[in-house]
């Protein structure tokens, strides 16, 4: 895992539903099924306190999400999520590292029903400063089960 602690009864999705061990992420050959896999979501993100006017697809697939618009602008590439089931809501959380700079997102959301929001943390490390941006994202489940899947 990257630095992304296992928190408060956050666990890791593959880990969740195919057995692996704390502290092991799945290898690329494994297709691992996590409790959001197969939703797809149309929304839009911006920065905190402002119009979400970026279009923009969150999408979960074996035990990872995404944020197509910064894979497409970026190349932040798919991570695995976190999940905690919280009555009718799934929240998660999920880190990926930009491949060719110092700059990460943190995604920490909530699924309920057909709807996803949430708050991604940009950080971006500087020679002599780090710099950090808080946005906000939703959407609206055009792809997958209707209604979260809970964890046994």
């Amino acid at each position: 895992m990257t630095g992304l602690p296992v928190l408060l009864g956050l666990i890791p999705a593959a880990i969740a539903l195919a057995g692996n061990t704390i502290g092991t992420e799945p290898r690329a050959e494994e297709a691992v099924q996590g409790p959001l896999d197969g939703m797809v979501f149309e929304g839009a993100l911006g920065p905190d306190g402002k119009p979400k006017d970026i279009s923009d697809s969150f999408v979960f697939a074996n035990g990872t999400f995404v944020s197509k618009e910064c894979e497409l602008q970026c190349k932040y590439p798919a991570r695995p999520y976190y999940v905690r089931v919280n009555g009718n809501k799934t929240e998660f959380i999920s880190e990926t590292q930009c491949p060719y700079k110092d700059a990460k997102i943190v995604w920490r959301g909530t699924v309920e029903g057909d709807r996803i929001r949430g708050k991604s943390t940009w950080v971006v490390r500087r020679w002599y400063w780090t710099v950090e941006n808080t946005f906000e994202f939703e959407g609206k489940l055009v792809s997958g089960p209707a209604s979260t899947a809970a964890i046994d």
